[in-house]
């Protein structure tokens, strides 16, 4: 299923660059149409600064590592909202969202979105990300859909599972879009920020593992 990245942030409100030239590849999976996205002026000229009053700064921390097996692509797409001015945070072009971060009931259901149209123009690939466990938030496995938004302004869903951890703050999933490519990848929700570790890779490619050292 493939759909505006702006629709979707849009629906999911309810729950870092440099320069690049050369045209972007759609997004593993199987191409299909895509809407008119929305404009990143909005998320542009939004003001990041870590040296915020905390009185009219945003508050968490929301990171999602995702990686692409048929492109290659393996990015992690954070947001930090303490370093966002409260409102300047977009639903649609820049915020991030976690049920149990936000004080919403997991035993309802587990969102986890993150949106940063900053992203665009820059040697990032990805834009977005969402994941949405069905069932409760109870530690386990759950069936999750995760849809992921590229630069080129289309959304690629995904069908799978998730292994949620204990207050479902954190978790690992593992899915597949219409055509069986695959995305694997991890969130996590935290009140202050971590530190990732996932690289961005920008081009396609065959993967090479974090663990991967030269030699016998």
């Amino acid at each position: 299923m493939v759909i505006a990245v702006g629709v979707l942030m849009a629906v999911a409100a309810c729950g870092g660059d440099g320069s690049s030239s050369g045209t972007l590849e759609p997004l593993g999976g199987t191409p299909g149409a895509s809407g008119p996205g929305p404009v990143a002026t909005t998320a542009q000229a939004a003001t990041l600064d870590t040296t915020l009053d905390p009185s009219q700064a945003g508050s968490g921390f929301v990171n999602v590592d995702v990686q692409l097996a048929a492109s290659g692509v393996r990015e992690s797409i954070s947001l930090d909202r303490a370093t966002v001015r409260a409102d300047q945070l977009d639903p649609v072009s820049l915020d991030a969202t976690c049920t149990a971060l936000d004080g919403g009931d997991p035993a309802a259901g587990v969102a986890v979105t993150v949106v940063d149209l900053r992203r665009m123009g820059s040697e990032a690939r990805l834009v977005s990300a969402a994941v949405r466990v069905e069932g409760d938030g109870t530690p386990g496995e759950h069936d999750v859909t995760i849809d992921v938004g590229g630069v080129d302004q289309v959304t690629t869903s995904y069908s799978g599972t998730v292994q949620l951890a204990d207050g479902a703050m954190t978790g690992t999933f593992e899915a597949v879009d219409a055509a069986g490519n695959a995305v694997t990848g991890s969130f996590v929700c935290s009140a202050v920020a971590v530190t990732t570790t996932v690289p961005a890779v920008t081009g396609g490619g065959e993967e090479v593992p974090d663990s991967a050292e030269s030699g016998g």
